[in-house]
C-alpha cells in the first residue's frame, strides 16, 4: 500500500466521515476516492483537492502520486492498434503522415500521436463539440487545443493515456 493510502485511509478515519460525504465536500466520485485508497493514481484534475483534503502542498502531493505510480506498475493505456503518426508537445504536434483506413478493428478510423510522453487517440471523421480536446493540424504541424478554435483540420481527441 502506498503512502498516498495510508493518508488518505487514515484521513478519512480522523475526519470520522463516509466516503460519499467526502466525495460530494470534495467533488469527486466515491468509487474514485475508493480506488485511489486502495492504490489507484489520481488524475490531475483531483490533484488540487486532494491536497486540500489532505492539508499538504501540491509539491509534497506530487511527491506522494510519483510513489503510488511507481508502487501501481505503469499507468499507461494498452497499445490499442492505433498507428503512431505523430509526435511532440502540447504547443507543437509533428505529424508523420496521415490516417487511410488504420486501427481496425479496435479504434477503427483514429490514429495516434505521442505527446510529451503520452499517447493521444485521435478520430479525423468526428464533428467535435464544444470543450473536446481536438489536434488542430496546419500542414505536417499541429497542437492540441479546445473546442472551438481556429484551424485548418480538426481532429477529435477521443482516447488520452492517464497522467
Amino acid at each position: 500500500m502506498s503512502r498516498l493510502s495510508q493518508m488518505l485511509s487514515a484521513e478519512l478515519k480522523r475526519r470520522g466521515k463516509s466516503e460519499r460525504e467526502l466525495a460530494r465536500e470534495f467533488g469527486w466520485s466515491q468509487q474514485a476516492f475508493n480506488t485511489w485508497k486502495t492504490g489507484g493514481v489520481p488524475r490531475q484534475q483531483f490533484f488540487v483537492r486532494l491536497g486540500d483534503f489532505l492539508n499538504i502542498s501540491q509539491t509534497d502531493l506530487q511527491m506522494l502520486i510519483d510513489e503510488a505510480k511507481e508502487g501501481a506498475g505503469s499507468t499507461k493505456l494498452p497499445n490499442m492498434g492505433a498507428p503512431m503518426m505523430g509526435r511532440g508537445s502540447p504547443q507543437h504536434v509533428t505529424i508523420d503522415q496521415f490516417p487511410f483506413g488504420y486501427a481496425k478493428p479496435q479504434i477503427e478510423g483514429t490514429y495516434a500521436v505521442r505527446v510529451d510522453g503520452r499517447i493521444y487517440w485521435v478520430n479525423p471523421n468526428l464533428t467535435p463539440i464544444d470543450g473536446n480536446l481536438v489536434l488542430v493540424r496546419s500542414g505536417s504541424n499541429g497542437k492540441l487545443d479546445t473546442w472551438p478554435c481556429d484551424g485548418e483540420s480538426v481532429h477529435v481527441v477521443v482516447l488520452a493515456e492517464m497522467i
